[in-house]
């Protein structure tokens, strides 16, 4: 190996050896070759993985962002948010983890910011660099041959998610994401909470989608569109526990039958505020009894 490619990143040598393979395929293969080194079991350690990698600390402090990696004289540097969630902070380690196989991670830090991280906070950023390092860091926390173990012969609701949470030590719903993505029949994802339109920030705030994470062939759901008053995701806001046959009739033009597991689960932000937010896993409406042979 010469010394060209010594100065390469492994992602970049990656791209060197395996010319025409997508980034993120790339990475999660990065990820899973570490692991199997590593020969770790969920849930994984996300201090040793760190190691590995040559970060010689992890902290937390209380800053605007969910994290960032920092080069040092010693070694490479681990910050994480304090206020945030464990199981949101092992899910920012993997991120951070994640960069060092990255170009550039040992010349300037790198952060991960969140949503509604204000913007004057934000420093510049890579926006795909970021969403590989989350390809990764779900890689990390949710090892793809153990996870996939665990979905088999399971119906996918929110009660598989909390179960699958605390086997993971991650949070509700960095674990609903993964399911999604890895579950063999379509599954739809949708956040939703109350609030107001951007065009009409003083009216009355009623249940309204934030983001949706799909798997396989869904109509489009809209942001900021509210849920009827006499929706599940309505009553399940009021901390009815979903699981039942429905249709998505209101946050879209369709009304085909699904089977929707629904549940408030209330958080807190950085901030300090208090959130009512309401998760719903759709699933077509066959998988309830399909999902025993998934």
């Amino acid at each position: 190996m010469n010394t060209y490619t010594l100065a390469l990143s492994d992602l970049e040598q990656a791209r060197l050896e395996f010319p025409g393979t997508p980034d993120s395929q790339l990475v999660a293969e990065l990820a899973q070759d570490l692991l199997q080194d590593l020969g770790l079991e969920p849930p994984i350690d996300h201090a040793i993985v760190a190691s590995m990698r040559g970060v010689k600390t992890i902290k937390e402090a209380a800053i605007p962002w969910a994290g960032y990696l920092a080069p040092r004289e010693d070694g490479l540097t681990i910050t994480l948010r304090a206020g945030d969630s464990p199981g949101k902070k092992r899910f920012t380690a993997f991120h951070e983890v994640e960069h060092t196989f990255m170009p550039g991670f040992r010349t300037q830090p790198q952060y991960r910011c969140d949503p509604v991280t204000p913007v004057s906070a934000v420093p510049p950023r890579n926006a795909s660099v970021e969403a590989l390092c989350d390809v990764g860091a779900a890689e990390l926390l949710f090892p793809r041959m153990w996870f996939a173990a665990d979905l088999a012969g399971n119906k996918p609701t929110l009660g598989l998610v909390e179960q699958l949470a605390a086997r993971y030590q991650a949070s509700l719903e960095a674990t609903a994401r993964r399911l999604v993505t890895l579950h063999p029949t379509p599954a739809l994802l949708i956040g939703l909470e109350p609030g107001c339109k951007p065009t009409q920030p003083h009216a009355e705030p009623v249940l309204r989608v934030q983001w949706v994470h799909a798997n396989g062939s869904w109509p489009y759901v809209p942001r900021h569109k509210s849920a009827p008053e006499s929706s599940v995701f309505t009553r399940a806001l009021s901390g009815e526990r979903i699981e039942e046959l429905t249709t998505l009739k209101g946050l879209t033009s369709t009304d085909t039958p699904v089977h929707a597991s629904s549940r408030l689960y209330r958080y807190t932000d950085d901030q300090g505020e208090p959130h009512m937010r309401v998760l719903a896993l759709i699933t077509p409406a066959r998988s309830r009894r399909a999902g025993h042979a998934a």
